[in-house]
């Protein structure tokens, strides 16, 4: 099998942004590990999000593009050669080289496997859209492969999660009843203040009702004294020193409580609640999958195909290396430059 300049160009290029992403990985420091830690303490998951994720989004999708952009400019052994043999290589420098990155050794069977139905999916839909066909079938291709990469990233942190679940339910019951979830939505704050609008609306109500109008007329001593109570009482409660005396108070009652008695009566209270603690290496495990699905989804397929697209607009020259008649002289419908003047039924299936 003879390999030409632009499977060359493919491979190299295709080695060195693996190497990017995967150097990009190791600066993150995610590993299955941590983000399992994270996903149990829940305020930690904030700390996820960082400059060396979003670049290493950037260049995986960037390799994504790159191999769905050739998955039918070459013979079909040449390109799985030319895709996964540079893959595997760059994977398997980075995870020489990078810690963080070997953590995910588990996902390497799904990412190897995954690149196979990248490029099937790419060449068929290729063959099959009309209408934007390289940002499509991109697109398609990808999602195909981070589909596939989702399910090892599931495997993985179960297998990582499994035995470790009843640290992980502990982690997650001292972040949630321990103080740490409930100070971060302040809850003392929000029930002082409903507090307060009760009472203060509640007197307002009375103290403009019609009854009490009538007392305001009233010469009694007690009378008098009882609408100036209620007046008085009015105005402290609008005012900020009755505001922060009820805050303190409900802050003073909410540190006497234990945390592990408010787990236990919760425990027995919600339903399913020990099927949780049993199963939340599960949980852990699958809201890890989420968040990778809800990156890959807006972030690395759609910059995939733009990258895909945008390679044409500023490289027309490798789009014209890799744009060579396939063999048996079949040209690629849909991405030759005069294939817009070929009527539809004339076209290349």
């Amino acid at each position: 099998m003879q390999f030409e300049r632009k499977s060359v160009i493919v491979g190299v290029s295709l080695f060195l942004f693996t190497l990017a992403w995967g150097y990009f990985l190791g600066q993150t420091g995610v590993t299955p590990d941590s983000l399992l830690h994270a996903i149990a303490d829940v305020r930690a998951l904030s700390g996820l999000l960082s400059i060396p994720l979003a670049a290493t989004g950037f260049f995986l999708a960037l390799s994504l593009g790159i191999i769905t952009a050739y998955a039918d400019r070459d013979e079909r052994t040449r390109v799985y050669v030319t895709t996964i043999v540079p893959t595997i290589v760059a994977c398997g420098i980075s995870a020489l080289l990078f810690p963080t990155f070997a953590a995910w050794y588990p996902l390497a069977l799904f990412f190897f496997g995954a690149i196979p139905f990248m490029l099937e999916t790419a060449r068929i839909k290729r063959l099959e859209l009309v209408n934007f066909p390289i940002v499509r079938s991109s697109y398609s291709g990808a999602h195909r492969g981070l589909q596939i990469v989702g399910v090892g990233i599931l495997v993985t942190l179960a297998l990582v999660a499994a035995p470790q679940s009843a640290a992980l339910y502990t982690t997650f019951q001292d972040s949630l009843f321990g103080g740490k979830v409930l100070q971060q939505l302040d809850i003392q704050k929000i029930s002082g203040d409903f507090m307060i609008t009760t009472q203060r609306d509640t007197l307002t109500q009375v103290t403009e009702s019609a009854a009490f109008s009538k007392l305001r007329d009233k010469e009694d001593a007690d009378v008098v004294s009882f609408v100036t109570l209620m007046d008085q009482t009015l105005v402290n409660v609008s005012s900020q020193e009755y505001k922060d005396k009820i805050n303190q108070q409900i802050e003073d009652q909410a540190n006497q409580i234990d945390p592990s008695t408010l787990a236990s009566q919760i425990q027995k209270t919600v339903p399913g609640y020990e099927g949780l603690k049993q199963n939340f290496w599960l949980l852990a495990a699958f809201v890890g999958t989420l968040f990778f699905f809800l990156f890959s989804t807006f972030f690395i397929q759609p910059l995939a195909a733009i990258l895909d697209r945008l390679r044409i607009r500023l490289f027309p020259w490798m789009e014209a290396l890799l744009l060579n008649p396939l063999p048996h002289l079949r040209f690629q419908p849909n991405l030759h430059p005069l294939n817009h003047r070929i009527p539809l039924n004339l076209r290349c299936r």
